[in-house]
């Protein structure tokens, strides 16, 4: 027991304000910071994706604040896997935490965090061997194939552990939690593409082509 303790209090974590109270332009740079950071890693796309079995799911990729084809492709799914599992755990009596002391309040986040860096090696081995972010189709049967499956799920894993630290910025430095901003990021942008995005959509039953978002579409079809 001793020794797993010591796995989980000597996890990397980010170190939090040494003052009590943040004031409100510190948490709202470290907020905008990591929102920016968030933005750039979901237009990064994975090296070596040849098949996005997953980009048809949409809406599930807004609400695991994820961008499925980019770095960030597990997004909050392996941090909100593991919190569910361990309260699972802690209130089924399977495992005791005492969340009323200090030593149990530090024990409960390492494992959290030790689950959630399971999840994300697990996840990422699904993702990518179950065919849901895959290689291209003409290396199939050839060892370069197996190779580039490797890099898919280092490059996974490299985006679900820093979502995991930026998740752990926002909390401690800024506004919240970071699963509730890149939640919201997600459905923000999503809002905001469907309401202004002026290129080109699906052709009309008219054969007008118009843009695929309402306001634009809307002033087209007007004109029209």
């Amino acid at each position: 027991m001793s020794f797993f303790k010591s796995i989980v209090y000597n996890l990397p974590e980010v170190a939090g304000p040494t003052q009590k109270k943040l004031a409100f332009k510190e948490k709202l740079k470290w907020t905008l910071v990591i929102l920016v950071i968030y933005f750039i890693l979901g237009m990064l796309p994975l090296f070596g994706l040849g098949q996005n079995a997953l980009q048809r799911f949409d809406y599930l990729s807004i609400i695991l604040g994820a961008s499925f084809g980019s770095i960030i492709s597990l997004g909050i799914g392996p941090i909100v896997t593991a919190s569910i599992v361990l309260q699972l755990l802690n209130g089924s009596g399977i495992f005791k935490f005492d969340l009323t002391s200090l030593e149990g309040k530090k024990t409960f986040q390492g494992v959290q965090k030790l689950l959630a860096l399971f999840f994300i090696v697990f996840e990422s081995g699904i993702y990518v061997f179950m065919g849901g972010l895959a290689p291209a189709l003409d290396f199939v049967g050839t060892s370069f194939y197996f190779q580039l499956q490797l890099i898919l799920v280092f490059q996974l894993i490299l985006g679900g552990i820093m979502i995991l630290f930026m998740d752990e910025v926002v909390s401690k430095w800024g506004f919240g939690s970071g699963i509730s901003l890149f939640i919201a990021a997600g459905v923000s942008q999503s809002i905001f593409i469907q309401t202004f995005n002026w290129l080109p959509g699906p052709t009309g039953l008219e054969g007008i082509t118009y843009a695929a978002g309402a306001i634009p579409a809307l002033f087209q079809a007007l004109a029209a």
